[in-house]
């Protein structure tokens, strides 16, 4: 490492309004700072607030016309990693999570990310991880066992 330490950022992906997203979240940060070196940044979807995909652009051109979205990406954009904690809704992942994810491009693209599920059967269920790799896996590598800052 050359002293910069690598941000990681835990997207939340559950907007519902009971939820136990939010305290996974907490506790996750907590694990991955007592064990890293890392910054972690936890970025709570309902919180942000995203509205479904308004841009009236697509995501790859990077030209971002509402103020939520230039700030959604520089919140992605400022991570060298992601994790994106998912509860599994019907087999899947929420659509606030689907949302945030088709709202940019670029900045998915080469940044490391895991996935870590749950849901009312443990998060044994394969759906919300496996539709979460599909959309993005021809642009983010598996998580690294040792980050480096893109920095």
């Amino acid at each position: 490492m050359t002293g910069i330490r690598p941000r990681i950022a835990i997207i939340v992906g559950s907007a519902r309004p009971v939820r136990i997203g939010d305290q996974l979240g907490a506790e996750i940060a907590r694990v991955v700072e007592a064990s890293s070196d890392a910054d972690v940044r936890t970025l709570d979807l309902r919180e942000i607030g995203l509205p479904m995909l308004d841009e009236p652009l697509m995501a790859a051109l990077g030209q971002y016309a509402h103020a939520h979205a230039r700030v959604w990406a520089a919140q992605v954009a400022d991570a060298d990693a992601v994790i994106f904690l998912t509860p599994q809704y019907n087999g899947g992942h929420p659509a606030s999570l689907k949302n945030a994810i088709d709202y940019l491009g670029a900045e998915w693209r080469g940044l490391p990310g895991a996935i870590v599920s749950y849901g009312g059967r443990g998060g044994r269920g394969r759906g919300a991880p496996r539709g979460l790799r599909g959309p993005r896996r021809n642009r983010t590598p598996a998580a690294a066992a040792r980050l480096r800052s893109r920095r």
